[in-house]
């Protein structure tokens, strides 16, 4: 007896099936230039962090099946072993109701990774937004502010330890926040962390993601 598919589940065969077919290609290709795909076994976590470590300290590598994580990869990269992973989150808004309701919408950002072999500390820098340039103006600077006015004004440093801020972010690294040269990064151990928003589909796009959080990892502590 013949049986029948309903047609939806007909597409969604061919969509995972499309998606495999994808994935392997592109591992393929991420391999023969020396990026290797992430295993997705139960991830190890270090600090809290969202990347898995081996019990030696092997190069940080984002587990594939945490937190919406798709695809991770891990490689040596101007010297030092970097990990670059697309991961989704979805945002849900609702106007109105019944048929006229709003959907939800999907962010892809990248997540890029660079293990250092120094100990470092717990640092976030993040640009201002506008709510945060109006609280430093009502409320004045944290004690974790440079008292660098052309740096306090763009940047917002969160540390628990806010005497050793210096220590991490010197002359040097401040100029590069300040010239726009180096994006907003965090600090847990010995992984730098930033993301942008996109897809993990071209390996050519991977030095643009990670050139910039080399920069703040060679310049940290100058």
């Amino acid at each position: 007896m013949d049986v029948a598919f309903p047609p939806l589940l007909v597409i969604v065969v061919l969509a995972v099936v499309a998606l495999l077919v994808v994935l392997i290609a592109f591992s393929i290709r991420a391999e023969r230039r020396g990026w290797r795909r992430c295993a997705r076994g139960r991830p190890r976590t270090a600090g809290g962090s969202s990347t898995a470590r081996g019990p030696n300290g092997p190069p940080a590598c984002p587990a594939a099946n945490v937190a919406g994580v798709r695809l991770a990869l891990v490689g040596p990269y101007e010297g030092h072993q970097a990990s670059v992973a697309e991961y989704q989150y979805t945002t849900t808004s609702t106007t109105g109701s019944g048929t006229s309701a709003s959907t939800s919408s999907t962010t892809y950002r990248y997540l890029v990774v660079v293990h250092l072999e120094a100990p470092g500390a717990t640092i976030a820098v993040q640009r201002r937004g506008g709510l945060s340039k109006l609280g430093r103006s009502i409320f004045g600077d944290r004690p974790t502010a440079l008292g660098d006015e052309r740096f306090d004004s763009q940047w917002r440093v969160n540390a628990p330890d806010p005497a050793r801020v210096r220590r991490y972010i010197g002359p040097a690294l401040a100029q590069e926040h300040i010239a726009g040269r180096v994006p907003h990064w965090s600090l847990q151990g010995t992984e730098p962390i930033t993301y942008d928003r996109g897809r993990l589909d071209d390996l050519a796009r991977i030095p643009a993601l990670v050139d910039p959080l080399i920069r703040v990892a060679r310049l940290l502590g100058r």
